[in-house]
């Protein structure tokens, strides 16, 4: 596969968040896709990984190149968490970071919500740790999937050899 694709598929997450928090506020549509869009993201980001194992680059370079457009959403989120930058502003800047953002609705949230809960000081409340801790393990959970999908990949590769 071509490398400029490969690249090109690391910004689907971004592109797939961006369609959830779109739609999210239809009646049906929305919470169709809400439930089924990041589930159908799992299974794509986990051929992705396959697909990068299959390329040129070695496999650290194939990682970080997979997961680059997670890592910077995961540098903004501590970034905006640390330094309580308040939640609008303008300029180009302001909108990269705010789509990078989106990376993070694409990981099923609904699965990953409850163990959030458990960094936020007061019960039952959602708040900046919560939200924070929700991106991180979004974030997380898709370079699990993309490594199981990497690392499958070379075992059968190795045992075809």
């Amino acid at each position: 596969m071509k490398k400029w694709l490969l690249v090109a598929f690391t910004f689907v997450p971004i592109l797939v968040g961006d369609l959830i928090n779109r739609f999210l506020l239809l009646p049906v549509i929305g919470s169709l896709l809400f439930y089924v869009l990041p589930l159908a993201t799992t299974v794509f980001w986990f051929f992705v990984g396959r697909w990068y194992e299959r390329s040129s680059w070695k496999t650290v370079q194939a990682i970080l190149i997979g997961n680059a457009t997670g890592l910077v959403s995961l540098v903004i989120s501590f970034w905006r968490y640390w330094s309580e930058t308040p939640g609008n502003g303008t300029g180009i800047l302001w909108t990269l970071m705010n789509k990078f953002q989106l990376y993070t609705d694409a990981a099923p949230g609904y699965l990953l919500g409850k163990i959030a809960l458990l960094f936020e000081p007061q019960p039952n409340t959602i708040g900046r740790a919560s939200m924070t801790a929700l991106r991180v393990l979004s974030v997380v959970y898709l370079i699990v999937v993309f490594l199981l999908g990497f690392f499958l990949e070379r075992r059968k590769n190795k045992h075809n050899i």
